[in-house]
């Protein structure tokens, strides 16, 4: 009886790893690096090696890579003890910036390798590129002439001549390319120039900070183009800080004081300063500090309101007219004075 109940299980255990075969799948490597891929020759195919080393065939449900710029393909099916050779195609002009590195995942129906995982790496020679993604003037005044330099290198061989800068929509935005010191890169003067208004309605428009933007394209002959866009705040020769006063709700036995402060980075005297009778605006100082500040110049006021001869509520403004420029600074004053209890 021993020997009978050894002979069965064994029996057993062979018919069960007859029916425990399968199949898994082997790739030739877990990495493929393309290097650097000149966006401008299209796009660029590698090769995988994919073996099943089972004995039972394997199919390959899908291939997971999740970004539009890669795209797999290959067999569905693999054969025991033969293999198949995979294509990735990486379609560079849609590639982000800089290096990548993304994780392909084959999906099989092997209990042995149901997910096999695969890196492809690249990075994108641009076909040309900037020095700067956003040309910033930072704060400027009007009147006064300002160039930005911007870099622009040509990864392809290419004529200056079949270079083209587009025109700027804007007549206050202009600029040049010349050529640079290092080959096949050019450098894009760009000069922004504020005039004053003349009309009072636009001078007062230029009592405050004001955003500009715009946009400017360099177009290539094999129609490619790079954009750069061109931002500044434009600020008066003279700017007021905090640029309107608050005093809320008060009651109207308070007598507050509100304090503003006008910077300049060149030397400026008050010629008029203009505000309700029941408001009183004193200098409390004048200083000029470090050549490191970038508006030096510096006087601070004090506005105290006598709220007894106000109306309830304030919507007033003070004006204050410099040698610095022609247009006022306006000072818009705002609160609301509460009425006697019952």
């Amino acid at each position: 009886m021993p020997a009978v109940l050894i002979s069965v299980l064994v029996i057993v255990i062979i018919i069960n790893n007859q029916q425990d075969t399968y199949g898994e799948l082997v790739l030739s490597h877990q990495e493929l690096d393309f290097g650097k891929v000149p966006e401008w020759d299209g796009k660029v195919t590698g090769e995988i090696t994919a073996k099943n080393i089972g004995e039972k065939p394997i199919n390959i449900t899908r291939i997971q890579v999740g970004y539009s710029f890669i795209d797999i393909e290959g067999p569905t099916l693999i054969q025991p003890e033969s293999e198949e050779v995979f294509k990735i195609h990486l379609i560079p002009p849609v590639l982000p910036p800089d290096q990548i590195t993304v994780t392909a995942i084959f999906f099989t129906n092997s209990p042995q390798t149901p997910q096999i995982y695969f890196t492809i790496k690249a990075v994108v020679q641009r076909f040309a590129t900037l020095s700067a993604s956003v040309c910033d003037f930072g704060n400027i005044e009007p009147a006064t002439d300002f160039e930005k330099k911007v870099r622009m290198c040509v990864n392809a061989p290419m004529d200056q001549s079949e270079i083209h800068l587009m025109s700027s929509v804007d007549p206050m935005l202009s600029w040049v390319m010349e050529p640079d010191v290092i080959p096949n890169c050019y450098i894009l003067k760009i000069n922004l120039n504020i005039p004053f208004k003349e009309s009072e309605e636009e001078s007062n428009q230029l009592s405050h900070p004001t955003p500009f933007s715009a946009l400017l394209t360099v177009a290539f002959p094999n129609g490619r183009t790079l954009t750069l866009p061109v931002i500044a705040r434009v600020v008066p020769p003279v700017l007021a800080y905090p640029e309107s006063l608050s005093l809320g709700i008060v009651s109207k036995d308070k007598t507050p004081s509100l304090e503003f402060t006008l910077s300049a980075k060149n030397p400026f005297t008050i010629v008029n300063i203009n505000a309700p009778t029941y408001m009183q605006i004193v200098v409390t100082s004048v200083s000029d500090e470090s050549e490191e500040s970038e508006r030096p110049y510096k006087s601070v006021f004090s506005a105290t309101l006598d709220l007894s001869d106000s109306p309830p509520l304030l919507r007033e403004v003070i004006i204050v007219t410099t040698t610095a420029a022609s247009a006022p600074i306006r000072i818009p004053v705002y609160g609301y004075i509460k009425k006697d209890p019952p």
